[in-house]
């Protein structure tokens, strides 16, 4: 057991910087969207809610309007019933169109099907600062 749950935790933190490389890069969609269970996709954002289509339309907007990168401070990778969990604190440094510096600091927690390792569940909170 205790094998499988190192090679889980490595799977865990290189899936989690490897979500955050494609976004902060601008992938293109597809290339998150093959990474979710598609359809079935839960994003929970904070007082903003949304499937799939609206996830996609959340990402575009997102390319357009920002130039950013996400530092991740911590990840915790825990394997649940139904899940392998991905928790991360991170903050998020970004420029938008007009150069202004924005930062917010999510706790993010991805939850993966264990036997297809997809994105069922993609949530974040904003972290309380000092």
């Amino acid at each position: 057991a205790m094998k499988n749950m190192t090679e889980i935790m490595a799977f865990g933190e290189a899936f989690l910087r490897d979500w955050y490389r494609k976004i902060d890069s601008k992938a293109p969609f597809a290339e998150l969207a093959k990474l979710t269970v598609g359809e079935e996709l839960v994003v929970d954002f904070p007082n903003n809610p949304l499937d799939m289509a609206g996830f996609e339309r959340w990402y575009a907007g997102q390319c357009r309007d920002f130039c950013g990168e996400h530092c991740i401070h911590s990840i915790k990778v825990s394997e649940k019933a139904d899940a392998i969990e991905i928790f991360s604190e991170i903050t998020w440094r970004a420029k938008n169109n007009t150069g202004e510096t924005i930062e917010l600091y999510p706790n993010v927690t991805l939850r993966l099907d264990p036997v297809h390792r997809m994105v069922f569940y993609y949530g974040c909170v904003d972290r309380p600062t000092k």
